[in-house]
């Protein structure tokens, strides 16, 4: 019987990739990511001025940003055709939002930060004088602003597909699914605060339920791989269908 042992460590492997290369684009990217991904914009700053002097960091997290979209894209791949095998619909939206739309939203905005970079650049080569420039740059950094809790409010409605698919199945236990379950609702709140521009600086701990749900996850799959009795219902339901 095959127990899709591969597909378990891949996903769990591309999963902690992905939150490590996050984490590590938020902390290499410096004041002015940190402060996107924080939902903490900047106020009464020279935009354009800091994202030159920090281009380096910046290119940095913009890499780290595109290479997180990339693992997590690539993570439901191998989780699509054992998650087919009980529901197909659930199954597309994991691969719809957790993998099209959410790796469209870290590609857009790697290249958000990439032209923010370019506009730092040629902001100091104009002499740091260039209203429209300053505006340009003003624009695109609250772009990226906005565009944070919209990406988030798409990785959750894909992490409930995956949640769903998981407590379905017994793939994994189902404490971890129901764990991600409650997290979702604290998290979804963080969006909305920072979509709404409501956030008091309390979005920090209201992703703290699910972050570490995730990386429990991401290790147990690594480890532990599927439930062998799980896949060999998915399989009997897949020959009798």
């Amino acid at each position: 019987m095959n127990t899709y042992r591969m597909n378990a460590v891949m996903a769990g492997a591309l999963y902690f990739l992905g939150t490590v290369f996050g984490v590590s684009g938020a902390v290499i990217g410096g004041e002015v990511l940190s402060s996107i991904v924080s939902s903490k914009p900047l106020v009464g700053v020279d935009v354009l001025g800091l994202v030159a002097a920090n281009s380096s960091r910046l290119t940095g997290g913009a890499f780290f940003t595109l290479m997180m979209g990339i693992s997590l894209v690539a993570m439901t791949v191998f989780l699509y055709p054992i998650f087919r095998k009980d529901s197909k619909e659930l199954a597309m939206g994991m691969v719809l939002f957790r993998g099209a739309l959410e790796g469209t939203h870290y590609f857009v905005a790697t290249l958000g930060i990439l032209s923010l970079i370019s506009l730092g650049n040629e902001y100091i080569v104009s002499g740091a004088d260039s209203a429209a420039l300053q505006s340009m740059g003003n624009v695109l950094y609250k772009f990226l602003d906005v565009e944070a809790p919209v990406g988030t409010i798409i990785f959750l409605i894909g992490a409930m597909c995956l949640y769903v698919s998981f407590y379905r199945t017994r793939l994994i236990p189902r404490w971890l699914s129901v764990w991600g379950f409650i997290g979702v609702v604290p998290y979804m709140a963080y969006a909305l605060l920072h979509f709404f521009h409501m956030d008091n600086g309390i979005g920090f701990y209201l992703q703290m339920v699910l972050a570490p749900q995730e990386m429990v996850m991401a290790v147990w799959l690594i480890v532990k791989g599927f439930n062998p009795s799980a896949i060999a219902a998915l399989s009997a339901k897949t020959n009798t269908n």
